[in-house]
């Protein structure tokens, strides 16, 4: 007899979860320094904005995903962290330069 009972499970090292390619990361954080708010509130947009494009799948309308994940953290930073409408048009011209990179790149 073969199969899984006779070969035991290895565990790996990776992880299975969904993950934004290294580079993105330096270029959200350089965004964010642009914005005249910090602190923990941030950080956790900041994470969540990460996370939302990791979790964008290519099965799905990539540029539509991007938009969900964007249209999402300027309405928190707006609403939670008072970011002033200016402040937050650049930053949004950046965050979608970093979308269309990253889905060139896929």
């Amino acid at each position: 007899m073969t199969g899984p009972a006779e070969t035991p499970a290895h565990p790996t090292t990776t992880e299975d979860v969904p993950a934004a390619p290294g580079w993105v990361e330096g270029v959200v954080e350089a965004a964010f320094a642009t914005l005249s708010c910090s602190g923990p509130g941030v950080t956790i947009l900041r994470n969540a904005y990460l996370d939302c494009l990791a979790g964008a799948t290519r099965t799905e309308d990539l540029d539509a995903a991007h938009d969900r994940c964007r249209q999402a953290l300027l309405k928190a930073l707006a609403s939670k962290e008072k970011v002033r409408p200016d402040l937050l048009r650049a930053f949004e011209t950046r965050l979608e330069a970093l979308e269309a990179e990253i889905t060139a790149r896929i």
